[in-house]
């Protein structure tokens, strides 16, 4: 009978459970920043509403370090009598370079108390065309992604380790689908959704995203009621998700501000768990360099061999050629040939060109015999290739 295993019952103390040493730690709040991500169109209060949450976490922790602005659109000017009023110090860089943003996010961690991006989709974009230009793309392919969202992810790693409350905008754009018209059999483009201007994942790494809208209203045929809403679509406090406030203040924001600096922990140095270095894994050393040298060309002389077998295209070489490999790596693709171990190599080139030299006596054997040899191969070396092929036919 099998043992069962006993679960804890409900109000019995059990001991407590450890996994020290490990590298598991207790869950602590070393980073009690805010990160806020605001998208929306033109004319939607993002930059006001970035502006309200800053001098809100600038008055409410009695801040002496300055407001930075990175700003791509030059409307921080409109922001110096806002900031100014209540005695406080913005300073501000205008720039849509990415390699600038890179530099104002390490010089704003040290000299500044909240840093705010306006707008973020300027920066994507001049990352995008400064890649065409380097590289003389006219249009961007499938490959050119990968080394620019590379570029771009050491902004993402910045923004999520840097000890500074970080406000970004970026503007909106519609997202598109195609969806089945019923009863037609065709597909029409579709609005499905909005979504910020930036890398596909950038939008969603803050802890707090809003989404602002501009909304008009006519009160009566000579008076328009204007308003903004900011919609949460993302509050990793769960405090805030999915609601909606109009003509937003800092104090709709505040009770995530309070959760995420409630409280503070001290880094304890003796459980800090230093990342594993993934790169590691990755044998680059000459030892390893030169055995994937080595296998490579092993693999090269196989297949080297097995063409010069059956140079051709025919249907019948093809299958040759595929015979070959079932009978020497036991397998009809010669991609799961090529990850037969290294140490295994030397002795397959052996069987192979054993094989090889089999089939070809039994060609020249058939051929003497007055046989039609066709260059097949049987998966079980030995056999005639042509008269086993006639044999099949019925033409003994």
């Amino acid at each position: 009978m099998a043992q069962q295993t006993s679960l804890p019952q409900a109000g019995v103390q059990t001991p407590k459970q450890t996994l020290k040493p490990s590298f598991f730690s207790d869950i602590k709040n070393t980073l009690p920043v805010l990160k806020v991500g605001i998208e929306g169109f033109a004319g939607s209060g993002k930059t006001f509403t970035a502006a309200l949450i800053a001098k809100g976490l600038y008055q409410k922790f009695g801040y002496t370090k300055p407001i930075a602005i990175f700003d791509t659109e030059k409307t921080s000017k409109f922001l110096k009598k806002f900031f100014a009023d209540d005695h406080i110090e913005a300073m501000v860089k205008e720039s849509k370079s990415f390699a600038d943003l890179l530099t104002a996010l390490e010089v704003a961690e040290q000299s500044a108390s909240v840093l705010i991006i306006d707008s973020i989709s300027h920066v994507w974009r001049d990352l995008t065309e400064s890649y065409q230009l380097r590289t003389g793309r006219k249009q961007l392919t499938f490959q050119d992604w990968s080394p620019i969202k590379s570029m771009w992810a050491r902004f993402t790693e910045a923004f999520l380790r840097a000890n500074l409350h970080i406000i970004m905008c970026g503007r909106a754009g519609f997202e598109y689908d195609f969806q089945d018209v019923e009863g037609t059999g065709k597909k029409q483009l579709v609005k499905t959704g909005v979504k910020m201007k930036v890398e596909g994942e950038t939008a969603y790494e803050p802890d707090l995203l809003l989404l602002m809208e501009r909304f008009e209203e006519i009160m009566d045929k000579d008076v328009k009621k204007v308003y903004r809403q900011a919609t949460i679509l993302k509050d990793r406090s769960n405090l805030l998700d999915g609601k909606t406030f109009v003509n937003p203040t800092f104090k709709d924001f505040e009770p995530i501000v309070d959760f995420l600096t409630d409280t503070k922990d001290e880094i304890d140095p003796f459980d800090e768990r230093k990342e594993g270095d993934t790169g590691s894994l990755f044998d680059m050393t000459d030892e390893g360099t030169a055995k994937a040298k080595e296998k490579r060309m092993l693999l090269e002389e196989i297949e080297g061999i097995m063409v010069q077998a059956a140079p051709g295209q025919s249907a019948a070489e093809k299958k040759f050629k595929i015979d070959i490999l079932e009978a020497v790596f036991g397998t009809r693709s010669w991609t799961k040939a090529t990850e037969t171990p290294l140490s295994q190599l030397p002795t397959k080139l052996i069987e192979l060109q054993d094989y090889i030299a089999k089939c070809q006596a039994d060609k020249a054997k058939a051929e003497a015999e007055g046989d039609k040899f066709e260059p097949k191969a049987k998966s079980d070396v030995g056999k005639k290739i042509g008269k086993a092929a006639d044999e099949a036919k019925g033409k003994k």
